[in-house]
């Protein structure tokens, strides 16, 4: 954003022709708007968001693109992109409105991100966030694939007929928070709305039977806290070992087990019990 660096106002008084100079009364300054401070923020803390919310694990580590790369049987592939390349595109507003709303820099959907789940980012998150992306060092990746789709399924995106139509948007009239909520009730729904709902459902109830991701709000009821506390910081499951699927392991193993405070779990898995 471009910055007021300075303002100067010349005054000229003219004397009365004939009679002394007289000095001129100090002028009333006229109040000046300050542009507001812009708030910045904190690339440490928007590596530990940007790893809880799955943002180098689709994109890799580093930001190189290519961790999230999916071929559907229709012909499609979808590929995240290296976010060291892509970040030029965007000024921090439209990182926020990607982030927020979908939005990206040339209009095009968001396809793959999990924008309903990001709507819910804080504004501070999004800062942090968007910090975190401008300290990374650029990478290159020449062999990264780009998204490409068939005219068919393009056709579904555009008449709202495809099964993720609508993970790509967000709720109509959405109002992020300002920061993460204090409030352990409200923390816990936050993390969850925040970082399980791409899984686990937009209620953590499932997306159906055809799904492996289970109903956050039945599975629970069999984690004790110390147990819940171990599934997030190693990925072992309540009755040992690892997830059906080995995917629930390994999210845990690389995006809560370190960036997830203490307080954070007991907070999410409060949230978990009040449902």
């Amino acid at each position: 954003m471009r910055q007021v660096l300075g303002m100067c106002v010349v005054l000229l008084a003219a004397c009365g022709k004939g009679a002394p100079p007289t000095a001129a009364p100090a002028p009333v300054a006229s109040p000046v708007a300050t542009p507001a401070a812009v708030l910045k923020g904190d690339p440490v803390e928007g590596a530990r968001v940007a790893r809880r919310v799955g943002c180098d694990g689709c994109h890799s580590e580093g930001g190189k693109g290519g961790g999230f790369d999916i071929k559907t049987p229709e012909g499609d592939r979808f590929v995240a992109p290296n976010l060291t390349v892509r970040r030029a595109l965007y000024d921090d507003a439209g990182l926020e409105k990607l982030l927020h709303e979908g939005k990206t820099h040339d209009g095009h959907r968001a396809l793959g991100m999990p924008i309903y789940m990001l709507q819910h980012l804080s504004h501070r998150e999004v800062r942090d966030i968007t910090a975190w992306l401008r300290a990374l060092p650029a990478v290159e990746n020449p062999g990264l694939a780009v998204t490409t789709l068939t005219p068919a399924t393009a056709r579904k995106f555009e008449d709202g007929t495809h099964p993720y139509n609508n993970d790509d948007k967000p709720d109509p009239g959405n109002t992020p928070p300002d920061a993460p909520p204090s409030d352990p009730l409200a923390l816990g729904r936050h993390l969850a709305m925040t970082t399980c709902t791409e899984c686990h459902g937009r209620e953590l109830t499932g997306w159906g039977p055809e799904d492996d991701a289970p109903s956050l709000v039945l599975v629970n009821k069999a984690y004790t806290p110390e147990k819940f506390a171990r599934l997030m910081r190693t990925g072992e499951v309540a009755a040992g070992g690892k997830s059906k699927t080995g995917f629930m392991t390994e999210i845990a193993t690389y995006r809560f087990a370190k960036t997830l405070t203490d307080a954070e779990i007991a907070a999410l898995k409060q949230y978990l019990d009040s449902r």
